[in-house]
């Protein structure tokens, strides 16, 4: 079977849900002739791996104007900056080319970003079958974000919050068949067609009870603007109670693209800050307590699902939680406020047997449903509905 890929980002190094996505569409279909139309890496050694490895590579650059031009024409028209940014001529350029050079069977296009693609797949590919991705709902997490933005910001948000969500139904009118990252956002983009199939949590080979002292671990994407939000609230509102109460606990936050006021975080008395580490494992290793205190966002946290799988207990702010399976929800310790997270953080600490017993939980969580080949399963069960 050939299958077209259209992605708003290069998938290495998969830092981002999307590009983790993205590898997860390619390891899920193996063996089928796969060909990735995506923005070129700034690394040519990242598209020679995956070319070599996965799949048959249609990569495309913009300049600023040619981006700024196809924003213009998205919001004449209606549509999300986001999708805007990515509809650049050159985009739709190599689109037409892998069309044209692989005849595929059925397409796969990622997120709203990609809308741009299910159009001109209808033109160019008149009856191919498409399946929309939406990944996580960018409708969703806009219109999550203009609730705790500044009040400035608050109108530019909403706006482009109500675009998303317009062509996100649109697209999923479209498509023969629609997923999502989490029930919340599939309901969130509208689709009569459509299943849940999460991201899957790497298989992580660490295993947590390596560290000496009380370490509270914060993993992940430490760019990503809800995260680095929601660490910059504990840091503010709970860590100082944390400390003040266990003078010894150390508070790590380690991951990928840390936002200068995540670097900034490291000056704090207990905290330190790793970034862009290649290996999580160690960190998950030393860590006693995983936290996520994420207010806004959407989609599947990840740093939830690693730090599961690596039985570690985690404490969650309810936004966070709500994105997660009903039935996994159970495996978190939910708080919210600071009063609530200082209880629940210090209570893991200081309590070894309750922290096990959730870690179990959040380890039985992530077989149940989302390790590597359950997802791996459910994608390629989707597409097959596709055609």
């Amino acid at each position: 079977m050939r299958v077209l890929i259209v992605a708003s980002r290069f998938p290495l190094p998969p830092w981002r849900g999307n590009q983790v996505r993205t590898v997860e569409w390619l390891r899920a279909l193996a063996g089928e002739e796969i060909a990735l139309v995506c923005p070129r890496p700034a690394q040519p050694e990242l598209a020679r791996q995956l070319g070599d490895e996965k799949a048959a590579l249609w990569t495309h650059a913009s300049g600023l104007g040619e981006r700024a031009g196809a924003v213009v024409s998205s919001l004449v028209d209606g549509q999300p900056i986001q999708e805007g940014l990515y509809a650049a001529r050159s985009a739709h350029r190599a689109l037409s080319r892998a069309i044209r050079e692989q005849r595929p069977d059925v397409a796969i296009v990622q997120m709203v970003r990609c809308g741009w693609a299910l159009e001109q797949l209808r033109r160019e590919a008149p009856g191919l079958p498409a399946l929309f991705d939406a990944i996580d709902a960018m409708g969703l997490h806009f219109e999550r974000a203009a609730l705790l933005a500044p009040p400035a910001l608050r109108p530019l948000l909403r706006a482009e919050a109500g675009r998303c969500r317009r062509r996100e139904r649109e697209l999923a009118s479209r498509a023969a068949l629609s997923i999502a990252v989490s029930a919340r956002d599939l309901d969130a983009i509208g689709a009569r067609q459509g299943r849940v199939v999460p991201v899957s949590g790497r298989a992580v080979t660490a295993r947590a009870g390596a560290g000496t002292e009380p370490r509270v671990l914060l993993s992940g994407n430490l760019g990503y603007r809800p995260t680095v939000r929601g660490a910059l609230w504990f840091a503010e509102k709970v860590w100082p109670r944390i400390a003040a109460s266990l003078p010894g606990a150390r508070w790590v936050l380690a991951g990928a693209r840390p936002a200068a006021a995540v670097r900034r975080l490291g000056r704090l008395p207990g905290v330190e800050v790793h970034g862009d580490v290649e290996d999580l494992d160690p960190f998950l290793a030393s860590a006693t307590v995983a936290i996520a205190p994420m207010a806004s966002g959407s989609g599947v946290p990840m740093k939830v699902l690693e730090a599961w799988a690596a039985g570690l207990p985690v404490v969650a702010h309810p936004w966070t939680a709500a994105g997660l399976a009903a039935d996994a929800q159970a495996a978190l310790a939910v708080a919210d406020g600071a009063e609530e997270w200082q209880r629940a953080v210090t209570g893991l600490l200081l309590d070894p047997q309750a922290a096990g017993r959730l870690a179990e939980r959040g380890r039985e969580a992530w077989h149940r449903s989302y390790h590597p080949e359950r997802v791996d399963e459910e994608l390629r069960a989707a597409l097959a509905a596709t055609r």
